[in-house]
């Protein structure tokens, strides 16, 4: 008889083990802007006078949503546009070009909220947008109910299938220099947040998408 110990592979020890994950459908993609970016784009927009409203353009039942893309310094620009390129190159689309578009801010008071939405352009119908924490209050406030999944002031993402081994829904507590971005037609949304009276600053900027030969229209 064929001794079974020397038949069989021996049992794989835990650190043997490798694994490697793929993720279908759409991709977020999480940066962590420099500080003195940060910074500079929050004095630039507490200085600016006149800023041109850009509510009727948004989803948000927000006062102060306001178009800043002029403010903006070149070296902002730049680092969008490298943080875009980047996103690309993660889903293996390396050769599209990118054209920004608008950036505008919300300045987020308590009781106000950004229902879910995406985004679209009068350009193409591929593009980027995205989401970058300027200011946030100390506290969210209190939670009315279930404290054990808070709500107050996050930013979330739904998309996906409705699959229990599937990932359809992503809520995120962003801190300041957080830059989330996404597809144009991935839903999100901020809930509403109470018992503060600091503001929730936020910026996106959007970025227009052109596959290699696509004729485009000239951007900024």
């Amino acid at each position: 008889m064929a001794d079974l110990k020397k038949t069989f592979a021996p049992k794989p020890k835990e650190h043997d083990i490798q694994m490697q994950q793929y993720l279908l459908g759409s991709m977020i993609c999480k940066f962590t802007m420099p500080k003195h970016m940060i910074v500079g784009i929050n004095n630039a927009y507490d200085k600016a006078k006149d800023l041109p409203a850009h509510n009727d353009h948004l989803a948000g039942k927000i006062a102060n949503e306001f178009k800043v893309t002029d403010i903006l310094s070149d070296d902002d620009k730049s680092a969008f546009r490298m943080c875009f390129q980047q996103y690309l190159h993660s889903i293996q689309k390396p050769f599209w070009h990118i054209d920004l578009e608008n950036a505008w801010i919300n300045d987020m008071k308590a009781g106000e909220y950004n229902p879910f939405h995406w985004h679209t352009s009068t350009m193409t119908d591929l593009g980027m947008s995205s989401v970058l924490v300027l200011k946030r209050p100390k506290t969210y406030g209190k939670e009315f109910s279930r404290e054990d999944t808070p709500a107050n002031g996050r930013l979330e993402f739904n998309g996906g299938q409705q699959d229990p081994l599937s990932i359809s829904q992503l809520r995120v507590d962003a801190q300041v220099g957080d830059l989330y971005i996404f597809p144009y037609t991935m839903l999100h949304g901020v809930y509403p947040f109470n018992g503060t009276d600091e503001v929730r600053r936020t910026m996106s900027y959007n970025c227009n998408l052109y596959k290699p030969g696509q004729v485009q229209t000239e951007g900024e």
